[in-house]
């Protein structure tokens, strides 16, 4: 019976070798593996010290079935770029649990790490990602056979070990519900995409003995909410009721490219705050025309001064205001920068000041103010009501936005488009899309809405 050092999966990828401690002298073991043949240890493992107690190794593995069965309302998005089904098992070493490859290249194993000519294949760019669908289930093999640490050619290998019947491992599942950019595949379809990281995976585990044969695997159901304050786990929403710390999917539209630009051939005069905050651009005068264009809104303005031009983009297709030719308009273009983000914002009122129409992207902050938009306010409500993860980000919390005059109200979804009636007049309110970053993201939040006045 050997007594054999472990080959877990790394969890510091801060690190640039592969280090293995001898059973017997607690030294660490450079091994001398070529780069070219290393790479495929690095994403994978990490070599522990030998067990603490002697387990003996059966002469024949137990195979185990490895099932998944989503019970939840979401299809399940898991890793399947070798076949492994977002399924990990795990052993426990000394009180902690540690990921192993039960899927290990045969070029890995002592018997071949000495042949020069023996590559595992390379894993590619992307990853292939698997779609489970609702009450759907996927299921895959172990062996039974645990890959310990061995050292032969001067390199670290494997060395298999059948894994005791009776020994408790755990099974861990990670998925994702959403990516972010890619359509997901059709129920039980595989695309290439980029695997979201650890953190913003959602993990489940199972406890097992191989001599049981088969292990089932579900997501968890959260605890039963009204509000996210109910929630307890950790990064947990309260979302259709129960909480999750995963991002159910959604059809709420990701960042969207609301941009407003200026062109002054004289009709705008230039003016800076007091406080140093915001660049105004403000003019008087008639509308000359408006069109759309590529999902741009275009008005063109004319005055005793000259022209000048705004485009608004408005993505999503929803449609814009209908404003009046020849209306006498005072339009107000307010630009503003935190770091290394410009924004602008615009309103056009009538001359008797009642506001028409009013765009702002919100990019780390609003470009308009309150005065800007009396008698309206528009607030971003507290409640979550999505989320998606975002590779370079992390996790972005969806909200409503709620358009008020003081004494009406409508609170409208991202990507929704929603009317409030005020007197005798009906205003057009568009969340384009709303929502915020988690404490430990570097990025900023936004939220883009446009506003207008309908057609009499």
């Amino acid at each position: 019976m050997k007594d054999h050092g472990w080959l877990m999966q790394a969890q510091d990828m801060t690190r640039n070798s592969l280090v293995s401690f001898s059973p017997l002298r607690k030294v660490p073991l450079m091994p001398t593996t070529p780069a070219s043949r290393m790479r495929v240890f690095l994403p994978w493992l990490l070599l522990v010290s030998a067990l603490p107690a002697c387990r003996c190794a059966p002469p024949t593995p137990t195979p185990v079935t490895l099932r998944i069965k989503n019970t939840s309302r979401d299809a399940l998005l898991v890793r399947d770029t070798k076949g492994q089904l977002g399924l990990t098992v795990q052993r426990n070493v000394g009180g902690q649990w540690f990921s192993f490859d039960d899927l290990p290249c045969e070029c890995q194993t002592c018997e071949r790490i000495c042949e020069r000519s023996c590559l595992c294949p390379d894993g590619g760019i992307s990853d292939q990602v698997l779609s489970i669908p609702p009450n759907g289930q996927a299921e895959r093999s172990w062996d039974g056979v645990i890959q310990v640490a061995g050292f032969s050619c001067g390199q670290v290998c494997l060395v298999p070990e059948n894994a005791p019947p009776d020994e408790t491992f755990q099974l861990q599942l990670c998925f994702v519900n959403q990516i972010d950019g890619v359509q997901a595949p059709p129920d039980g379809g595989r695309v290439s995409a980029t695997f979201p990281q650890p953190d913003a995976q959602t993990c489940v585990v199972r406890a097992f003995q191989p001599q049981q044969g088969v292990v089932e695997i579900s997501p968890a159901r959260g605890a039963d909410c009204s509000t996210t304050a109910d929630c307890r786990g950790r990064d947990e929403l309260c979302l259709s009721g129960s909480c999750t710390a995963g991002c159910p999917a959604n059809t709420f539209p990701p960042q969207a490219e609301l941009f407003v630009t200026v062109t002054n051939s004289g009709f705008f005069t230039e003016s800076r705050e007091a406080d140093g905050g915001r660049v105004l651009l403000s003019g008087e005068g008639r509308i000359v025309s408006t069109q759309f264009v590529n999902q741009s809104f275009q008005l063109s303005l004319g005055g005793t001064n000259g022209s000048g031009r705004v485009d608004v983009k408005l993505p999503g297709g929803l449609g814009g205001p209908s404003l009046a030719t020849n209306a006498e308009v005072r339009v107000q273009v307010a630009t503003r920068t935190v770091g290394d983000k410009i924004w602008r914002a615009v309103t056009v009122r009538s001359t008797t000041g009642e506001l028409l129409f009013a765009a702002d992207p919100a990019l780390a902050g609003d470009a308009l103010v309150p005065a800007d938009l009396a008698p309206f306010s528009i607030v971003v409500d507290p409640t979550a009501v999505g989320c998606r993860v975002d590779a370079s980000c992390g996790k972005f919390v969806f909200a409503k936005q709620t358009l008020s005059n003081g004494t009406t109200s409508v609170s409208v979804e991202p990507g929704k488009l929603e009317s409030l009636t005020v007197g005798t007049q009906a205003f057009r309110f568009w969340n384009v899309t709303a929502g915020r970053y988690g404490a430990s993201s570097t990025c900023a939040s936004y939220r883009p809405w446009v506003l207008w006045r309908e057609s009499r």
